[in-house]
């Protein structure tokens, strides 16, 4: 009872007496959350691996390569016996740098891995022996679960998840003297084995701590010219100048998405609302205030929208689950299933087709008289 002895309007007879109205109506605004939700994980699933395979295994490690005078020679051979012993020179030079823990000369192969849309190469570290892969393995905390360490050049390790994305495809960029002998289980996305004698791509790969220092400039201030250096910062800009504007896609997708929703809404909503006119009528007639119609309305309509964000947000979460673990996890990549831009745009959207509704409810709700006025 309201202040005035009558009943207070409800929104609950109207709901449970148009359902098929109602459930129409919950249903499209659940659609859109869950559409919203699957282009954000869809697109998140299309550049986030690219992420933890090129830029994440570079939190506590950088790539370098210091400038070496090589001078004449004639074979690659003859280019190993003057590079070598001058990178060791210069590595020996970079270990002594304040919050260096260690290096690996390498030679640089590449191998490839797909996401849902696309692929890219990530390193494979090649070294010159077994004592590096172990070191590597040891830093990353990484752990042989299948087959056997490298022992001749052209053998390598890879991560079992790069092993469920490509197979044996992995190496189609590298020479094909090289094999894939065994498998390791990481938490990064990781290649090594031991060179053929004809690699000539010399790096090498410095081990720090995960505290936000750009080792590469420590480097240089030791005196050290680098040719060449990736870090985590450099290979997350890297990527993103690459596939990055796959967001505005996304928001763009969404907007496009909302914006139609929207207008399809107030189309409803107004043919709705011509449709109780008489009702509301009635209703003003036997004493009810257009105020208190209006917010009987607005009830109508706040129910619906709460109801179709915890129906879509149910379903999206069940749909990201079963996308993860039925298509992410057996090509051995994996997507963040809390999508925060998903959401802002839903909140956002939702926010803005409620208050548009306002307008044609606000406008009926103006015309709505006693029934002995009814024209």
């Amino acid at each position: 009872m309201n202040e005035k002895g009558r009943a207070r309007l409800r929104a609950m007879p109207y709901i449970k007496g148009n359902k098929k109205r109602v459930i129409a109506l919950i249903v499209s605004l659940s659609m859109f959350v869950i559409l919203s939700y699957f282009v954000s994980i869809v697109i998140g699933s299309t550049q986030e691996p690219f992420y933890q395979a090129i830029a994440d295994p570079l939190h506590d490690m950088s790539m370098v390569c210091p400038v070496i005078e090589v001078g004449e020679y004639e074979t690659i051979e003859e280019w190993n016996n003057i590079v070598i012993p001058a990178m060791k020179e210069q590595t020996a030079k970079i270990e002594k740098v304040e919050g260096v823990t260690g290096t690996i000369i390498y030679r640089n192969g590449w191998v490839h891995m797909k996401s849902i849309i696309g692929q890219t190469t990530i390193p494979c570290y090649l070294v010159d022996d077994i004592s590096e892969i172990n070191k590597l393995l040891n830093y990353k905390q990484a752990k042989l679960v299948e087959g056997r360490m490298p022992k001749e050049p052209g053998e390598i390790l890879i991560d079992e998840k790069l092993w469920n994305n490509q197979g044996e495809e992995v190496l189609r960029g590298m020479s094909d003297n090289y094999k894939i002998v065994g498998r390791v289980e990481s938490d990064i996305y990781i290649a090594t084995g031991l060179a053929l004698p004809n690699e000539n791509d010399i790096n090498v790969l410095v081990f720090h701590p995960d505290d936000g220092t750009d080792y590469a400039q420590k480097i240089r201030d030791a005196g050290i010219d680098l040719f060449y250096s990736n870090n985590y910062e450099s290979a997350y800009k890297g990527i993103y100048e690459d596939v990055g504007s796959l967001e505005d896609v996304e928001k763009l997708i969404q907007i496009c998405t909302g914006v139609l929703l929207a207008v399809c809404l107030l189309v409803v909503l107004s043919l709705h609302i011509m449709d109780r006119h008489e009702e509301w009528c009635l209703m003003n007639s036997i004493g009810f205030t257009q105020m208190e119609i209006y917010g009987m309305a607005l009830r109508e309509l706040l129910f619906c929208f709460l109801t179709a964000l915890v129906l879509g947000a149910g379903l999206s979460v069940l749909g990201g689950f079963l996308f993860e673990n039925l298509i992410c996890s057996p090509m051995g990549i994996s997507v963040g299933l809390m999508r925060s831009s998903a959401i802002t745009i839903v909140a956002g959207v939702f926010v803005a087709i409620y208050g548009c509704c306002q307008i044609p409810l606000f406008v009926n709700i103006r015309r709505v008289c006693t029934v002995d006025m009814i024209e």
